[in-house]
C-alpha cells in the first residue's frame, strides 16, 4: 500500500509541474506564437500593398 500512495503523489506532482512548465512556456513565447497565428493582421503587409488597393 505504501508504494501505491507514493506513486500517486509523484504522479500528481509530476502532472502539476508539467502543466506549470507548459503554461510558463506559453507565457514566455506568447509574442512569437501570436505572430504565427493566421488571424493576426500584419500592418507591414498592408503598408507594402497599399498602392495596389482600390
Amino acid at each position: 500500500m505504501k508504494n501505491n500512495t507514493l506513486r500517486i503523489i509523484l504522479t500528481v506532482v509530476g502532472a502539476v509541474v508539467t502543466l506549470g512548465a507548459m503554461a510558463l512556456a506559453i507565457v514566455h513565447f506568447w509574442d512569437d506564437i501570436k505572430s504565427l497565428l493566421p488571424t493576426k493582421k500584419d500592418e507591414v503587409f498592408d503598408e507594402d500593398f497599399e498602392d495596389i488597393a482600390v
